[in-house]
């Protein structure tokens, strides 16, 4: 049929469809390619690091003891490869010398994760690259520059979530010492009371108290036991878990320690003014929780209906970075939204 024929338009309509139909194949093809090598590089680099809790507590005693890994051990450890020393090498020249490294690594012993520092930036590599693969799949068949800018995006926000799911373990970390440290200094003092020494109270809240006070306790304990101080040992713990309570108690042990008087006492007081501290900040947390939850859904409410209209009219919402004023729209809204979440989370965050 010739091109000038009625049916011309039709006809090649059709054509394009049939070829766009036998490349969808292909790129299902290429975009689970792409997903499974990065899945197989996540795996590979970061096997090293995911071990058990038993086997890292043991790993520990074999390099202190002997200094060496014996022949039965070295069989369990997973090895690593010529390729991920290259990959966790590369990381940790990227990382070194950077401001942010020293941040990052605090919020990684903050959220107790087995990670290096260049195993970090592999692993925020990794996830940029899923994110890129993700969103370039799902709008495979749009526009070019739509393609474009939304792989770009998907690999800005596989890149930040890492870093934005490290803050949240390890803030959740850091509440949960909060939550528990006024026990932990009560049972100190029930100990020095009962007779024994600082470390030796010490040794029992690394025995008996809660996650994840005992392992934070365990580390300050194991510091005064090759020569440490234990006042200083115990604030490097104030300082690990960024905790001010903390800070409190060791000011409340250097001034004891300097000017003298019963320890005992000292903590318990100090243990009933953080206790009291902290039912305030429950309370004010429970005042402010309907605010907080509205801020959730005023968050959520236009990022959901954004996400429902991708899917049932692409063609309505697409006008957004198809059109020039809908680009301007989308922008204009993005800065609000950005904004909102400031202030919100400004008026709902009260400080105790």
């Amino acid at each position: 049929m010739y091109a000038g024929s009625p049916g011309a338009g039709v006809d090649v309509t059709a054509a394009d469809a049939a070829a766009a139909s036998s490349n969808q194949p292909v790129l299902i093809w290429v975009a689970a390619g792409l997903i499974a090598l990065s899945v197989l590089a996540f795996s590979v680099v970061l096997s090293p690091s995911l071990q058990t809790r038993r086997e890292r507590r043991l790993a520990s005693i074999d390099d202190y003891v002997a200094g060496t890994v014996p022949t039965a051990r070295r069989d369990v450890r997973p090895q690593t490869t010529a390729l991920t020393e290259q990959l966790i090498g590369f990381g940790e020249r990227q990382m070194q010398g950077k401001e942010s490294t020293k941040s990052t690594m605090a919020l990684i012993t903050r959220a107790d994760l087995p990670f290096r520092a260049g195993e970090w930036y592999v692993l925020r590599a990794l996830a940029g690259l899923v994110g890129l693969v993700l969103v370039a799949f799902l709008l495979r068949e749009s526009d070019p520059v739509v393609v474009l800018v939304g792989a770009t995006v998907g690999a800005v926000v596989g890149v930040l979530l890492p870093a934005l799911v490290l803050k949240f373990l390890a803030g959740r970390r850091a509440n949960a010492f909060e939550s528990v440290l006024p026990d932990v200094l009560m049972l100190v003092s029930t100990s020095l009371r009962s007779g024994f020494g600082l470390a030796q109270a010490l040794d029992a809240v690394a025995r008996d108290a809660a996650e994840p006070a005992a392992k934070e306790f365990s580390r300050a304990l194991a510091e005064a036991r090759i020569g440490t101080d234990i006042s200083d040992a115990l604030d490097h713990l104030a300082t690990r878990m960024n905790s001010t309570s903390m800070r409190w108690a060791v000011m409340a042990i250097r001034i004891q320690r300097e000017v003298g008087g019963n320890l005992a006492d000292t903590l318990h007081t100090t243990a009933s003014t953080l206790k009291e501290r902290e039912s305030i900040r429950r309370q004010v947390r429970a005042l402010s929780a309907e605010g907080r939850l509205s801020a959730y859904i005023l968050v959520a409410m236009p990022i959901g209906i954004f996400l429902f209209m991708m899917y049932a009219n692409y063609e309505y919402i697409s006008q957004l970075w198809l059109n020039p004023i809908g680009i301007l729209m989308l922008i204009a809204g993005a800065v609000m939204m950005v904004v909102g979440i400031l202030w919100m989370r400004q008026v709902v965050k009260i400080e105790v």
